[in-house]
């Protein structure tokens, strides 16, 4: 089942989604010396120069340097900016997160290509569609790699070898991994051991886990309380869990109604939840934030580009 256009045609639901680690060269990154949209080793040597006093990217993006939100970029910045590169888990206090747009836009930025591409990969749950036994069969995806999808009785696997597609707004994306579906008489089991590479940065987000899906008279499923497992690279510890309440997928692969709540597991984020909310038709979004102070947020969510804005 092919999910085109999720972001322009959400119909109703909440998305309550946790912080994670992307973000895009226009918006800031803690440990993000050179401002690319990227913490990589050089931005760990940037921020090492600039606690000892030398020439420095961190003289323009000083609050991107100071990791530990003291007041200054000091070597205990550079180590930590050295172990986020490497994948690992830090506490990030950069300043400029009370009402920071960056980082709200950490979250919509990662999670709305799952929601875009990795959900329109989901092959049908419905028990007549499984039961037609097709051959194995591998296509090109749309920009370079390919998906390969397997049938072995009521079980549908689709596999992903450098899968390269593109959504308008959104940028250009690799798909890595694989969804199986395994169809019952009354629910089906999809498990997700997805990658999602954002090509303009490398950055690389992983989806495990498995959620029930029931299938819906005239197509599409319904899933109710079931988790996944979201990680900032291949093999790295889990940044954020979340939890899938009353999401309703239409045939056409519209989503019609759900929430998505995730919690930070990893106790890393300035966010401890961030809701976001359609209204029925609507190409916006409203995104409530709960930050970890306890304070709250409101802003609008471009649906199509992912743009945020400040409301009130």
């Amino acid at each position: 089942m092919k999910i085109s256009g999720l972001h322009t045609t959400l119909i109703a639901g909440t998305l309550l989604l946790g912080a994670i680690l992307a973000a895009d060269a226009s918006a800031q990154t803690c440990g993000d010396a050179d401002g690319n949209g990227v913490v990589t080793v050089t931005d760990g040597v940037q921020t090492l120069r600039g606690a000892a006093g030398l020439s420095s990217a961190c003289s323009e993006h000083a609050a991107s340097c100071d990791v530990d939100g003291s007041g200054s970029t000091t070597v205990s910045d550079g180590v930590n900016v050295l172990r986020k590169a490497a994948g690992i888990t830090i506490d990030e206090r950069c300043p400029g997160g009370g009402d920071d747009v960056a980082d709200v836009a950490q979250v919509t930025d990662a999670l709305l290509p799952f929601l875009v591409l990795g959900l329109e990969e989901v092959p049908t749950v419905d028990l007549s569609a499984a039961s037609a036994l097709r051959p194995a069969a591998t296509e090109d995806c749309e920009d370079g790699g390919s998906r390969t999808t397997t049938q072995e009785g009521l079980g549908v696997r689709v596999a992903f070898a450098g899968c390269r597609v593109s959504e308008p707004g959104l940028g250009n994306f690799q798909l890595d991994g694989r969804i199986d579906v395994a169809v019952g008489f009354l629910t089906a089991a999809v498990t997700f051991e997805l990658r999602i590479t954002d090509l303009a940065n490398q950055r690389l987000v992983a989806f495990d886990g498995t959620v029930d899906a029931q299938a819906r008279s005239g197509g599409g499923f319904f899933v109710d309380d079931d988790q996944l497992s979201v990680r900032g690279s291949e093999e790295g510890p889990e940044i954020f869990r979340v939890t899938l309440d009353d999401v309703t997928v239409d045939g056409d692969g519209r989503l019609l109604s759900g929430s998505a709540e995730a919690e930070d597991t990893s106790d890393s984020f300035a966010l401890a939840t961030a809701e976001i909310e359609v209204e029925d038709g609507s190409a916006t979004a409203s995104v409530h934030v709960v930050r970890d102070d306890g304070s709250e947020h409101d802003y609008e969510l471009d649906l199509a580009t992912g743009e945020l804005t400040p409301v009130g």
